[in-house]
């Protein structure tokens, strides 16, 4: 049985393996840029950057970007693909990581190391990265998810009141759950409390998957 680094290892050695489109998850975290009020020249940490394509698009929005990933081949691609635009990437697992300096933002978006059945109970992953978050820094928590009851044999569907109880323990969190078309029409408009009850009832009820996300400051 292949552990999680082999895992992954294996599915960034096809090329872009989550099929993702730039024109879709552009607006989406330019839209999270603007929101958290990020300014130009912040110093971003991605957290399982994989491919990098997420680093890439805070850089076109002008951050220093830092990515991270416990897959060698998905560091490698997204150093062959972004490393020439000044975004700097390095193989290492979360959990062992240390870093020279703190970061004005950090952003992890469907990180393995939260698709665990203790999420709801559990917050050290979020205290690791927290402590290498600057005071008036973000943090962006964000986690695809389903609402609808389905399952899936690899991916923890994590609630919305999952997400509430894991960042419970900490001041300042908003918590949204929005698809990328929100954004994509509505920009940063989309993290509202009345967009994440249209969601919500889509998701439970159609079965639309989205992101829930909370916006964690620190003040």
């Amino acid at each position: 049985m292949l552990n999680k680094k082999e895992e992954y290892d294996k599915k960034y050695a096809e090329d872009n393996y989550f099929h993702y489109r730039e024109w879709v998850y552009a607006p989406y975290i330019s839209s999270l840029v603007s929101y958290c009020h990020l300014k130009p020249g912040s110093l971003v940490l991605d957290v399982g950057c994989g491919q990098g394509l997420f680093s890439y698009l805070f850089c076109k929005c002008g951050m220093k970007v830092h990515g991270i990933d416990m897959s060698e081949i998905g560091i490698r691609t997204a150093t062959t693909r972004y490393g020439k635009l000044g975004i700097t990437f390095e193989a290492t697992d979360m959990n062992a990581a240390v870093f020279p300096t703190k970061f004005d933002g950090i952003f992890v978006r469907s990180c393995s190391l939260y698709n665990t059945d203790d999420f709801a109970q559990t917050d050290e992953v979020t205290d690791h990265l927290l402590a290498y978050l600057k005071k008036g820094g973000v943090l962006i928590f964000a986690y695809y998810t389903n609402l609808s009851g389905k399952t899936s044999p690899h991916w923890r569907y994590h609630s919305l009141r999952d997400v509430a109880k894991h960042f419970h323990n900490y001041s300042h969190t908003k918590i949204f759950f929005c698809n990328k078309i929100d954004t994509l029409v509505m920009r940063k408009w989309a993290f509202n409390s009345a967009i994440t009850r249209i969601n919500e009832f889509l998701s439970r009820n159609c079965g639309i998957g989205g992101d829930a996300i909370c916006v964690l400051s620190s003040r």
